[in-house]
């Protein structure tokens, strides 16, 4: 599969996880079984890392952009996305919406977006050397 086909289903596909998983009912997600304080602050950081991640893949693929504006449309994204989603919770989706969530997202964009570039390197490292054993 090209890398730009990865990225453009991945990201389309994440957006599809992320408003399923927000938009079902609390009492329909199965729990962990651990006594984790605030553990859906971590999933709603964990959701927006990766759809940062998957926002700069397929920008920086498909888009001549210099790599601020990859950066700030990725957290922009997940600010108006996140922000989306909790107004919908609070709304019509029988949850509540929490401005506390949407700062775990906003954090998880950023931290993706932080760590694109070192994570990109030791992919790049890891396919160097996995070719040399080849």
């Amino acid at each position: 599969m090209k890398r730009n086909t990865f990225f453009r289903i991945g990201i389309v596909a994440w957006i599809v996880v992320i408003f399923t998983l927000c938009a079902m009912p609390s009492s329909d997600i199965p729990g962990t079984g651990l006594n984790i304080p605030h553990a859906d602050k971590i999933v709603h950081f964990g959701m927006h890392f990766v759809m940062a991640l998957l926002l700069i893949g397929s920008l920086k693929i498909n888009a001549r952009l210099k790599w601020s504006t990859i950066v700030g449309t990725a957290i922009g994204f997940s600010i108006l996305y996140g922000g989306a989603i909790e107004i919908l919770q609070s709304n019509f989706f029988n949850r509540s919406g929490d401005p506390w969530d949407e700062l775990a997202n906003t954090a998880g964009a950023a931290v993706g977006c932080l760590l694109y570039r070192p994570l990109e390197r030791q992919k790049d490292k890891w396919l160097a050397r996995r070719k040399e054993k080849q």
